[in-house]
C-alpha cells in the first residue's frame, strides 16, 4: 500500500527517493536541486516540476542584509572609538601587577586616580614617554605622571604627581602608593 505523500524526483537522469514534501521543499529552496526537477508519485500518469509540489521561495535580498549588518556595525565602530580607549585604559590600569616599568606607570595612574583627584575631578594623562619611571632594588617604583586636570570649577591646568609604590613580591603585586602632588616645571 503506497501513501500519497511520498515522492520520488529524476535527478541525473535516474529515480530518486522516496521524498516527503518537507524535505523536497528543503532541498528547493536551499538550492540543492533545481526548479525544473521532476517529481512522480504512485498515480501520477508522468513526472511534473517540484515546483508544482512546493513553491520557490525568493532568497532574502542580500543587500538587505548588508544594510541591517552595516546599520549594527557603524554605531558599534563609532561607540569603540569614542570609548574604547578609556575602556582599554582603565583596564591596564586595573590589571597592573608585575614589577616592570610599564605596569608602574598604569598602576600610578590607578592610585593617582583613586587617591589624588578633588570630588569631581578628572584626569587626562600624558603617555608613558613622558612620564618618569624608575624601579628601585628596595621593589618599589618611583612614577612621575604629568597631566591636565579638569575640575567642575575652572579650567584644566596642568599637574605632575610622584608616586612612589611598593611592590609585594610574595603576592606578586603593587601595594597602595604615596602620592604627592609637584607644581608643574615652568
Amino acid at each position: 500500500m503506497s501513501s500519497p505523500e511520498v515522492f520520488y524526483l529524476h535527478l541525473s537522469g535516474e529515480q530518486r527517493g522516496p521524498y516527503t514534501i518537507p524535505q523536497i521543499d528543503h532541498l528547493l529552496n536551499s538550492g540543492l536541486i533545481a526548479e525544473e526537477t521532476l517529481f512522480w508519485r504512485e498515480g501520477l500518469e508522468q513526472w511534473q516540476p517540484v515546483t508544482n509540489l512546493v513553491a520557490l521561495r525568493k532568497p532574502p535580498k542580500r543587500w538587505r542584509r548588508v544594510v541591517i549588518g552595516l546599520s549594527v556595525a557603524v554605531p558599534l565602530i563609532v561607540l569603540a572609538g569614542f570609548f574604547g580607549p578609556t575602556v582599554v585604559e582603565g583596564w591596564r590600569e586595573a590589571t597592573a601587577h608585575r614589577f616592570t616599568l610599564d605596569e608602574a606607570y598604569w598602576r600610578a595612574r590607578d592610585t593617582v586616580r583613586h587617591t589624588a583627584l578633588p570630588p569631581g575631578g578628572l584626569v587626562r594623562f600624558e603617555k608613558f614617554a613622558s612620564a618618569g619611571v624608575e624601579l628601585g632594588k628596595d621593589d618599589a617604583a618611583t612614577v612621575v605622571l604629568r597631566g591636565q586636570l579638569s575640575l567642575p570649577s575652572g579650567p584644566p591646568r596642568p599637574v605632575t604627581w610622584r608616586v612612589r609604590l611598593p611592590y609585594d613580591r610574595t603576592k606578586g603585586e603593587w601595594t597602595n602608593g604615596e602620592v604627592r602632588e609637584e607644581s608643574p616645571a615652568p
